[in-house]
């Protein structure tokens, strides 16, 4: 669904229950969902897609992690919503961080999967502007090489790897471009982690090559965040452990919402 407003994204709202968002990876759009949603259980999901990922169109010429979370908080203020949690992968748990500088109040729970806090490194600036360039020159390459990389068996995904390049391929390659380098010139969120304003919970692949496994748990020790580490996966834990997550989230939310 969508409205007349620019900077209201497309969403659709599943299930009943308490209510949380659901925001994407990059790439990624409502769908990513599918799989997992079947073994959600008391959720009102509110799954909304960012600028120029699935049906919602870019809310800038420029995109920048401030700009998509104030994106979508104008969608969750039109959707009439006070309190809610948010389920964010990893582009969506990037941008569910920065939400939660803007909005100090609301936000009752947020869940970082395969996602986290830290700024990129100038290695990682790097890769993202040759990214840019690979987009530009050759979009479907870079979702043939970019994609199967995020899964530890990729051989075992390969449908859903072919789908997910096909999703992508129908991004414009602005899209691809302006979120690459809103990724690249994100801040460092960890003192949204350090504050204790709001409850914060990881959930990790133990092989997401994105993610290091040994300095998110430090981190997590530091800020006394809890965690939750999926053996034998890596960075699409909604493909790679359905089941295993479903009961994860399962229990974050029905703990919360006692």
């Amino acid at each position: 669904m969508k409205t007349n407003n620019s900077n209201i994204l497309n969403y659709r709202i599943i299930g009943n229950g308490c209510p949380v968002i659901f925001l994407h990876g990059f790439l990624e759009c409502n769908t990513m969902w599918n799989n997992l949603i079947p073994h959600l259980k008391n959720m009102r999901i509110y799954a909304i897609e960012l600028p120029g990922h699935g049906k919602s169109r870019l809310t800038s010429t420029t995109l920048s992690l401030p700009k998509i979370a104030l994106a979508v908080h104008e969608t969750i203020q039109h959707l009439g919503l006070t309190h809610f949690s948010i389920l964010g992968h990893s582009l969506g748990g990037y941008v569910a961080l920065s939400l939660a500088k803007i909005q100090t109040e609301g936000i009752e729970n947020i869940v970082l999967l395969n996602s986290h806090p830290w700024a990129d490194s100038e290695s990682k600036k790097k890769d993202r502007d040759r990214a840019a360039k690979v987009v530009a020159y050759n979009k479907n390459l870079f979702l043939k090489e970019a994609i199967p990389k995020l899964y530890y068996q990729p051989h075992l995904f390969e449908t859903k790897i072919n789908a997910l390049i096909e999703e992508a391929y129908e991004m414009d390659n602005l899209a691809i471009i302006q979120t690459l380098m809103a990724m690249r010139d994100r801040g460092n969120c960890l003192d949204v982690l350090k504050n204790g304003k709001h409850k914060i919970t990881i959930i990790q692949g133990e092989y997401d090559t994105l993610i290091p496994i040994n300095k998110t748990l430090q981190m997590a020790e530091e800020t006394q965040t809890p965690i939750h580490v999926i053996e034998g996966i890596g960075h699409m834990a909604h493909h790679e452990a359905t089941q295993q997550l479903a009961k994860i989230l399962n229990r974050i939310f029905e703990l919360h919402a006692r």
